[in-house]
């Protein structure tokens, strides 16, 4: 065991096992075509908490708090944040989040059908894995994600893909905060911006790179906002 290494919870580490033990099955669905995805429940309460409870205990793990700044080149972002790179842990949640998206669900469904074409390719999850805070007056203005090129697992010379989505796991939601939405504004005239408040465990995933859309989270005006962050991989 490594000095120092933050330690994720059995619970998490459990999922693709207790995906095939379940009788419920989280499904994803489309909210904006080739763009914007939900899984409501894809994390249980149980796997929210433990992980929240994991980072706050911590040793290994060091809550930084973002500094404000504001110029034309970035956007405003005020948030806790930290992150570990961990492959083991990337291992788990990638085969949990494949057996979700390319679950065969026995009847035909045109938008699963579509989304198992989208990830069918999909090779590996960023094993740098991110979590943040948001508390009253924590939020992150307008940007686009961007599309990097990260490691496939732990050795000297790696072989190595490129993210093409955004993926984040609330692990607070409903009525835990006020405000903290997460909001897509289209590039269409006329377009009304999307604000997805989420529901605690909820999936969301969002094409970046070029083809993202601007995006921000919306400043928290009571209680903690958690979110997990990682990017899903594809062959350079």
């Amino acid at each position: 065991m490594k000095a120092n290494k933050f330690e994720f919870p059995n619970s998490f580490t459990a999922l693709p096992i207790n995906f095939q033990k379940s009788f419920y099955k989280p499904q994803p669905e489309t909210i904006v075509d080739d763009q914007i995805i939900t899984i409501e429940n894809f994390f249980s309460e149980e796997v929210c908490n433990d992980l929240i409870k994991a980072v706050e205990k911590s040793p290994a793990i060091n809550l930084e708090t973002t500094p404000l700044i504001k110029s034309r080149e970035y956007a405003a972002r005020f948030n806790d944040r930290c992150s570990t790179t961990d492959f083991d842990a990337t291992k788990s949640l990638w085969s949990y989040l494949q057996q979700v998206l390319l679950n065969d669900v026995g009847y035909e469904d045109e938008d699963l059908d579509s989304i198992k074409e989208t990830f069918k390719n999909a090779i590996f999850l960023n094993p740098q894995l991110r979590m943040y805070r948001y508390r009253k007056g924590h939020h992150f203005g307008k940007h686009y994600d961007e599309s990097v090129v990260c490691p496939l697992e732990e050795s000297s010379n790696p072989p190595k893909g490129r993210t093409k989505w955004t993926l984040l796991i609330y692990l607070t939601g409903g009525d835990e905060f006020v405000g903290g939405g997460t909001i897509f504004h289209p590039d269409y005239r006329g377009v009304k911006p999307l604000n997805i408040h989420p529901t605690k465990g909820m999936a969301l995933l969002h094409k970046h790179g070029d083809d993202c859309l601007k995006h921000e989270a919306e400043i928290v005006h009571k209680g903690e906002k958690w979110v997990l962050r990682s990017d899903v991989v594809y062959k350079k």
